[in-house]
């Protein structure tokens, strides 16, 4: 029987990223004051599509993950501004080395980490796999899942890890 379960995970601004649109509004805040001062009414156009480039900037920053398992494949796509989706990366679980709680978890510096987690909870209740992707290499993929999505991963470990 074929399964699947998809998650949407918001995730949540930090205060760099307050920081960051701040700079950015500010930013374009001055440089349509100096248009407007330097170039006069002819710089209503420019400084519009200023304003315009600030706002897209600025959405930018909103990021969700998505959570798709289908028949032991975990994908994880990323979306910004809820309008542009890109392939984080794709997990056979069957081939997943290590799984776990973030927690107490020691992670060797030899692995990239790939971030997919909603950054809420300080690592309560994130867990981890450790796999090898083509992209990454050698890797742990940090991930938020709700229960249902991991009853759903816990199905297609192997064995040997399961918890």
């Amino acid at each position: 029987m074929d399964s699947f379960k998809e998650q949407l995970i918001t995730r949540r601004p930090d205060n760099t990223v307050f920081i960051k649109r701040s700079g950015i509004f500010i930013a374009a805040l001055l440089i349509a004051v100096l248009l407007f001062i330097f170039l006069n009414v002819m710089s209503l156009i420019i400084i519009a599509l200023v304003f315009w480039g600030a706002y897209y900037l600025i959405k930018g920053f909103d990021v969700e993950y998505e959570y798709i398992c289908t028949n032991g494949d975990l994908d994880i796509d990323k979306i910004t501004a809820k309008s542009r989706r890109k392939r984080l990366i794709s997990v056979d679980l069957k081939s997943v080395t290590d799984f776990g709680l973030v927690k107490n978890k020691t992670f060797n510096k030899e692995y990239s980490i790939v971030d997919a987690t909603s950054g809420e909870n300080e690592n309560e209740s994130d867990y981890f796999l450790a796999c090898r992707d083509s992209k990454f290499g050698m890797c742990y993929v940090l991930i938020s899942p709700d229960n249902d999505m991991l009853d759903v991963i816990k199905e297609y470990l192997p064995r040997t890890i399961r918890k």
